[in-house]
């Protein structure tokens, strides 16, 4: 069995982080809603073309909102969706980075995982919920299949700091961590995706147990450590040896804001799931709209052609309607603007 996932972790009053696309406190419901719409949105995508595999959401939270009329529970129901509640047990402590303090809940839903499926050959696909489907990926999990496991690696330089580390730096702490030399630099593995089978679930989650209590000891000592999933996923990839796909068309990062950096390109059509972190309200909150709540049946009853389109022009994949891109600069200026404005008033 093939399971396509993607997960909410709620954040509690008093134990927010910064999540910078959306602007809103991580606690609120403003801030949660959008993430609601994208699981709807998310799940709605894959539904039209992955009618095989098994879909399942992951909750820190029984209360599932009303969100723009919707009951969500319900919403997920009639989209087929299996929901799991599963404890955040490795929530890292105040200070230790402080940003998306969430991301570590994809080791609670692999814990889950080795608890409740026996299956080794089982194959479970995690994406993050800003994540919409453009073709069935049936391939995906056959590619997967033969070993396990596939993933994909940021083309970022190796001097770029993501999250608190480079590349570089990683290497470092790969070598304090395992106390052997590291000839090449690593690379950084996407940690929007993850696809093992069951068998190397168990070995990367045992992986990461074992490594839990010396990210805390480092955090504690102020000395380096991994700061979010991705990089965590990588150290516990490259000590397994489980390699990065080169393949472009199966999953790709979009930023597509032409006000900072824009990497769309007119063969980026074929990639079959567009990851759009900086859309969540941009375009992605314009297709919600038109998918969930302007069409019957979550958009399910629109032919190809159509859905086709609407996932294009919406989303300006490959290219921005002078609307869209008129939007952004008017949006990116005001909220900039008005972020401005507030740190003065507060100084």
């Amino acid at each position: 069995m093939n399971f396509i996932c993607t997960w909410i972790c709620v954040d509690a009053i008093g134990e927010e982080s910064i999540y910078p696309q959306t602007g809103e406190k991580s606690s609120g419901l403003k801030h949660q809603n959008i993430y609601w719409r994208c699981i709807l949105l998310f799940f709605a995508t894959s539904k039209r073309f992955n009618k095989t595999q098994k879909h399942i959401l992951f909750s820190n939270t029984h209360v599932f909102p009303v969100v723009d009329g919707k009951e969500i529970r319900a919403s997920l129901q009639e989209l087929g969706v299996e929901i799991i509640y599963t404890e955040f047990n490795y929530k890292t402590p105040k200070g230790y980075f402080n940003m998306f303090q969430n991301q570590f809940f994809e080791f609670s839903i692999l814990e889950y995982i080795t608890k409740n499926n026996i299956n080794p050959n089982d194959q479970y696909l995690i994406l993050d919920s800003d994540c919409v489907f453009s073709k069935n990926i049936d391939e995906l999990f056959e590619i997967a299949s033969p070993n396990g496991f596939i993933s994909f690696e940021d083309d970022c330089s190796t001097d770029l700091v993501i999250h608190g580390l480079s590349r570089k730096d990683m290497k470092e702490l790969y070598q304090e961590l395992s106390d052997k030399k590291v000839d090449e630099i690593p690379g950084y593995h996407y940690g929007e995706f993850f696809l093992a089978n069951v068998k190397n679930v168990n070995t990367i989650f045992n992986d990461f147990k074992a490594l839990w209590p010396e990210l805390l000891r480092r955090h504690e000592a102020g000395l380096p450590k991994f700061n979010e999933e991705a990089q965590t996923l990588s150290y516990i990839y490259y000590k397994n040896n489980f390699m990065a796909s080169p393949r472009k068309d199966l999953l790709k990062r979009f930023w597509t804001n032409p006000v900072f950096y824009r990497n769309v390109g007119e063969q980026d059509t074929e990639v079959a799931i567009w990851h759009l972190p900086s859309e969540k309200t941009f375009g992605l909150a314009d297709l919600y709209k038109l998918l969930i709540l302007n069409q019957n049946n979550y958009g399910l009853s629109l032919s190809e052609a159509q859905f086709t389109t609407m996932l294009r022009s919406t989303l300006g994949i490959p290219k921005l309607t002078i609307s869209k891109f008129t939007k952004y600069y008017a949006v990116s200026y005001y909220r900039a603007a008005k972020k401005k404005l507030k740190k003065m008033i507060c100084a």
